[in-house]
């Protein structure tokens, strides 16, 4: 056994965990406190060793200097962003920002449950950027993310006890599911194909102009509405797809991945789950647009040479082969879809989902299937979801979904 191992400490080979371990302490207040660190090889551990010095040295662990916006700092760097992906430590970030612009230069201990439950409530209120109050579920995800970072501290001994743990959960609604009917997809999908909800809105016919690029967003997004009604994608897995996660032969979609907007940036990222990562079998209706969408985008890529560079070979792009901006899509060509096919606002990108679950629950295709359509991870989180639709419900055919655009078994 080698003794003060680079400076101070001891350093050891495990050899029931086959792990090399340094044992070492450092103060706290004062006081001292055991410390014990592992890694496979020699050389990890002792960049282990070196950073945990260093932060010792930099008030990582000083509680009784360390602002509520250091603490804050310093957990989402060492504790989150090497642990969960981009997009979650994003989220996380943005949520505990309400913490750190309302409490960033106090100490972090001196923070008190009575205080925080205050500004929990303060949040519902006045909380956004335009003060119009956060939903009491955006509220518990920043009480459970300062939560999380507060038990961090408590674990590295800045703190004796979680102050958020004396505060409670605002209390939530159960969020309404809006769904369309049979009638309305129908509705729905005559719009978006006929294309003319485009010009809603504008008074003077003369500045009406069809053009190329105006054909192929009326395409585009009539199959981005086809296909989500049939297949219950995500927003963000339906605008990542690629024309090789589609299998021709076989009839469906291999979806491995999703589309991420982080920073200002697109990024492809794996999707987290095996049951995220899923086949979802199309209707021969379905299969036959999408070849002929296929064959639609090739001739406008065609047609506009170099100015279409769709280097990610995706199946919905803009004008110019880049991605599509969703919130976009959704403000000047979806919300005048609803519109005029009678169906209101709360319709949601999401609602899409929503309905093709509904539906082919309220048809008879039975739950387990339906939940690995939505990549859930079981079927009780389907049946938890949609249990207004369980009544009644019988054994179908698995083409279900052709059957409903068709008004057949209606």
């Amino acid at each position: 056994m080698a003794r003060r191992a680079w400076g101070e400490g001891s350093v050891f080979f495990d050899k029931v965990n086959q792990r090399w371990t340094w044992r070492g302490t450092y103060l706290i207040n004062g006081i001292k406190t055991p410390k014990t660190l592992t890694a496979k090889r020699q050389i990890d551990l002792k960049e282990k060793v070196e950073k945990f010095k260093f932060d010792v040295n930099q008030g990582v662990f000083d509680s009784a200097n360390i602002t509520v916006a250091d603490w804050i700092k310093k957990y989402l760097i060492l504790f989150m962003q090497p642990t969960v992906r981009p997009s979650t430590f994003n989220t996380y970030a943005e949520k505990l920002n309400f913490v750190v612009r309302a409490f960033g230069e106090r100490k972090l201990k001196t923070l008190t449950p009575m205080e925080l439950q205050n500004f929990f409530n303060s949040l519902a209120i006045y909380g956004g950027a335009k003060q119009q109050g956060l939903s009491p579920t955006s509220v518990n995800t920043i009480r459970r993310y300062f939560k999380a970072a507060c038990q961090a501290a408590v674990k590295n001994h800045l703190l004796t006890d979680n102050p958020v743990d004396g505060t409670k959960a605002l209390r939530t609604k159960k969020p309404v599911i809006i769904v369309a009917n049979e009638n309305d997809v129908l509705r729905l999908l005559e719009v978006a194909k006929e294309g003319s909800y485009i010009y809603e809105g504008v008074k003077n016919k003369n500045y009406i102009i069809e053009n190329e690029g105006t054909k192929y967003y009326k395409q585009c997004f009539y199959n981005v509405v086809n296909l989500d009604l049939a297949t219950g994608l995500r927003s963000s897995e339906l605008f990542g797809l690629r024309w090789q996660d589609i299998n021709w032969a076989k009839g469906y979609i291999d979806l491995k991945e999703q589309l991420l907007f982080i920073n200002g940036k697109y990024s492809f990222s794996e999707l987290k789950t095996d049951k995220a990562k899923r086949k979802i079998y199309l209707s021969e209706d379905v299969i036959i647009e999408l070849r002929r969408w296929k064959i639609n985008q090739n001739f406008y890529a065609e047609m506009l040479g170099d100015k279409f560079e769709n280097i990610h070979n995706l199946l919905f792009t803009n004008t110019f082969g880049g991605f599509v901006n969703v919130q976009n899509f959704k403000r000047r060509y979806y919300f005048k879809m609803l519109s005029a096919a009678g169906i209101p606002k709360g319709f949601n990108i999401h609602s899409m989902r929503h309905t093709h679950a509904t539906l082919l629950l309220k048809h008879g295709v039975k739950p387990n299937v339906v939940a690995d359509r939505l990549g859930h991870s079981n079927a009780t989180v389907t049946l938890n979801i949609y249990a207004h639709v369980l009544d009644n419900m019988e054994d179908t055919a698995p083409n279900t979904w052709q059957n409903i655009l068709k008004g057949e078994n209606l």
